[in-house]
């Protein structure tokens, strides 16, 4: 192992929903915000199909908004990082309504993370065309934005159009809550260097992360932002694998565009993985284990909190 590594904030979800009652997630979050983890991940599905051969932990998740302002109740410092929202299923005014207010319940403390989403059978479900995923998401969210910092919101779109209202509360994080945009290939990249604070690809290798950005920064000077400004997360950091990566993988497997980590079994493995990232120019990793109850996973987020965490403040 490396004797020097850069400073890299972690974080980490209770995933899959069904392993646990939602008293055992409460507990998690409360636990991981007294070890000092950067943040919660909130993932996201709305209206899955009910393929009868696929396992009950990709059926079942719990409203975003609902459970991030419950856990905002009950911590103090961790962050509420959506991971990612699906941006097309969500009317722009509601959205931005219930993330400034939970922006405001929560002290400051959300991150949106975002993607334009994947899943073609649930756009067929909501009714939500799936070719124009990708201007969707562009829209809503520069009219999000536009709610968020205006104090006379107004915008003109193809999806989505106000003028002459009032949008209160504004976030406490100004100028508007940070968005972290997700993905890889040339759509993703032009929206993180034209509208995200952040990129936030779900889960990839390292050199991956080197090749992302090696596309994204020159794309941020080219309209005059700051390549050293973005925020750059990875949720690739799986130690024992379990449910977690091969939901990954099946997400993953038919994206050429990139690798999936690899996989780790113990600390060290993680520690050294963890230094991988920091190198290519990430700034948080979110971390997943292997567990079956809330105790184990309890256990294994002490035990990476005590012997990886410190290696990398």
């Amino acid at each position: 192992m490396a004797g020097t590594r850069n400073k890299l904030d972690f974080g980490f979800g209770v995933f899959p929903y069904s392993y646990v009652s939602f008293a055992e997630m409460a507990k998690l979050a409360k636990l991981g915000d007294a070890l000092g983890y950067h943040a919660f991940t909130l993932p996201e599905h709305l209206l899955t199909p009910n393929w009868p051969q696929a396992p009950i932990s990709t059926k079942f998740w719990y409203d975003t908004m609902v459970i991030g302002s419950y856990i905002a109740a009950i911590t103090t410092k961790i962050k509420l990082l959506t991971g990612v929202s699906v941006v097309p299923y969500h009317p722009p005014v509601q959205m931005a309504k219930a993330l400034a207010t939970l922006d405001v319940v929560s002290g400051g403390r959300v991150l949106y993370g975002v993607g334009s989403g994947w899943m073609k059978a649930e756009f067929r479900r909501l009714g939500i065309p799936f070719k124009e995923r990708a201007a969707i998401t562009e829209e809503y969210l520069r009219a999000m934005k536009e709610l968020w910092t205006s104090e006379a919101p107004r915008f003109s779109g193809n999806y989505i159009s106000f003028e002459d209202v009032a949008a209160f509360p504004k976030p406490v994080q100004q100028p508007g809550i940070p968005i972290y945009i997700g993905g890889f290939g040339d759509g993703p990249f032009r929206r993180v260097a034209t509208l995200g604070d952040g990129w936030y690809p779900m889960s990839l290798s390292p050199k991956d992360v080197v090749k992302g950005l090696s596309q994204i920064r020159p794309l941020m000077e080219k309209h005059g932002r700051d390549p050293d400004s973005l925020w750059v997360g990875v949720s690739g950091l799986d130690i024992g694998a379990g449910e977690t990566r091969k939901w990954q993988h099946d997400v993953l497997g038919a994206n050429s565009l990139v690798e999936m980590p690899p996989a780790v079994d113990t600390i060290t493995q993680a520690i050294d993985l963890a230094g991988e990232y920091a190198r290519a120019g990430a700034n948080y990793v979110s971390v997943s284990f292997k567990w079956r109850s809330a105790n184990e996973l309890a256990d294994k987020l002490e035990r990476f909190a005590r012997e990886a965490m410190p290696a990398f403040r």
